[in-house]
């Protein structure tokens, strides 16, 4: 409940409150788990990067060759983003929220460096599976993508309209084949 209402709302415009009144909950039965909405919203980060964590092993799984592996990653990429259009933007609000917060920003920056860790060890391994090289390591691929995918979703505020996802998932495959080394591709 708590991630859709941050979701619809937003992390600022968010009430514990509204929360609690959407969960079934008292305001205090929040507090009795949570210090406060910052504390809530790290649990509902925690649980959706583990969920993306699942999804992105279990789409690297697929694919007969590389750059279909690739695709399989970028569509299940898309698709949640497609799932939950608002989390990107909400993603990049709370990070503007805890950048002047120091602790906060750290334990955020410690979740993202798992997400990145789990998303470069599934694109490492299909490397390994099809004998491909990069040309840069494969996490700053990870984060360039992700850095991709999340300026999209924000275009996306603007333009309702855009295939954002069909573009994601283009740039997406287009840039990790870009920094494979010629010739090692499949």
């Amino acid at each position: 409940m708590a991630r859709r209402v941050f979701q619809e709302r937003g992390f600022h415009a968010a009430s514990l409150e509204e929360i609690a009144e959407e969960a079934g909950y008292s305001k205090g039965a929040i507090y009795s788990n949570f210090a406060g909405k910052d504390e809530l919203f790290l649990s509902v980060l925690e649980e959706h990067i583990e969920e993306r964590a699942r999804a992105v092993q279990t789409a690297a799984s697929d694919g007969e060759d590389f750059e279909a592996a690739v695709r399989a990653v970028a569509r299940s990429a898309r698709e949640v983003g497609e799932r939950e259009p608002g989390w990107a933007p909400l993603l990049v609000e709370y990070w503007t929220h805890v950048s002047r917060r120091e602790e906060t920003r750290a334990v955020v920056l410690r979740l993202h460096e798992r997400q990145l860790d789990v998303f470069t060890g599934a694109l490492e391994e299909l490397a390994r599976r099809h004998g491909v090289v990069f040309t840069i390591p494969a996490r700053e691929i990870v984060r360039g993508t992700g850095a991709v995918g999340r300026g999209l979703a924000l275009e996306r505020l603007l333009a309702p309209e855009l295939a954002v996802g069909d573009l994601f998932e283009q740039v997406f495959v287009a840039a990790t084949l870009a920094f494979v080394a010629r010739g090692r591709a499949e």
